[in-house]
């Protein structure tokens, strides 16, 4: 089985009329970007993943939402009804979608929709501190005690992102008291900490056996260096083994860099590319990479 844990059902650019006025005027994190217009049709959106997907031979897509309305503004749908189109649509059609709910702790009564939107089928929390909050913030602590109550994983995004969102909460050392207070609460660090903090992710990781690394952003360094991507795959087996890793691609922001099919395909033939640079990667260590782990998070057999 293969299981994409970071999946969108549209780009921040599609959501927000702030982000596509950035994306119009040039780069965003070094790519040029396209001011799509708004897109609303769940079905449509959903046929074309699941289009892509099959190309892929990805099995399940993990539906993550980012909530950046307090720092934004609030986007072209409201966060309750964009997280409702992902439980729905998980609902309708499991055996491609799994729901994760996305909010900002700060939100009123953001633990009693988490809890609803459980009840309702999610299998995940997604949380942004880039909207400028710290996981460690004590609003976030009722949120991890649910996710750690209902047994399913809390995902944090980490690593920089363009103005007007905020990159101050988005090291993975953030995530370190809540790791330690909440040992039986899964934590997965969205990008493994992206370029700027991944020694600290890997480092973190080590320390904490409910952190897990997802690799999603590291497209771009694979095409730049595939040697020094080899490396820290290397870096990660040694420090706390494939087995903490979860595959996601964050498409389709990042389709443009690459598309799943070709993401998916470097995880297929990770052994033949990493021998190439002195490593040692295992058929069975992508399959845990690629799928197993993920499902054993979220209790699917």
């Amino acid at each position: 089985m293969i299981i994409d844990l970071h999946r969108h059902l549209w780009s921040i650019f599609e959501r927000y009329a702030a982000v596509r006025e950035i994306a119009a005027r040039g780069l965003v994190g070094g790519v040029h970007q396209h001011a799509e217009a708004p897109v609303q049709d769940v079905g449509s959106r959903a046929a074309e993943i699941r289009a892509e997907m099959d190309k892929a031979g990805v099995d399940r897509s993990c539906l993550l939402l980012g909530d950046y309305g307090l720092r934004l503004g609030e986007g072209d749908l409201s966060i309750e009804a964009e997280n409702r189109l992902a439980t729905d649509l998980a609902r309708e059609d499991p055996e491609h979608f799994i729901a994760f709910f996305g909010i900002d702790p700060r939100r009123p009564g953001a633990v009693e929709l988490f809890r609803d939107a459980l009840d309702a089928g999610a299998r995940g929390l997604k949380l942004h501190p880039c909207s400028g909050y710290s996981p460690s913030d004590p609003v976030c602590r009722p949120l991890y005690a649910l996710a750690g109550e209902r047994g399913v994983p809390v995902a944090v995004h980490t690593g920089p992102m363009a103005a007007p969102l905020v990159s101050t909460y988005a090291s993975p050392i953030h995530l370190d008291e809540p790791a330690a207070d909440f040992p039986d609460t899964t934590f997965v660090i969205l990008h493994a900490g992206q370029r700027a903090w991944f020694p600290l992710a890997l480092d973190m990781a080590r320390w904490k056996p409910n952190l897990y690394l997802e690799l999603s952003l590291w497209q771009g360094l694979l095409l730049e260096d595939e040697a020094r991507f080899v490396g820290r795959i290397g870096e990660i087996k040694s420090g706390v083994g494939l087995g903490r890793v979860v595959f996601g691609s964050d498409c389709p922001g990042v389709s443009s860099v690459m598309p799943l099919h070709a993401w998916v395909e470097t995880f297929r033939r990770l052994p033949e590319i990493a021998q190439r640079h002195g490593v040692e990667v295992t058929p069975d260590e992508v399959d845990q990479m690629l799928g197993t782990t993920a499902a054993s998070l979220m209790g699917l057999s």
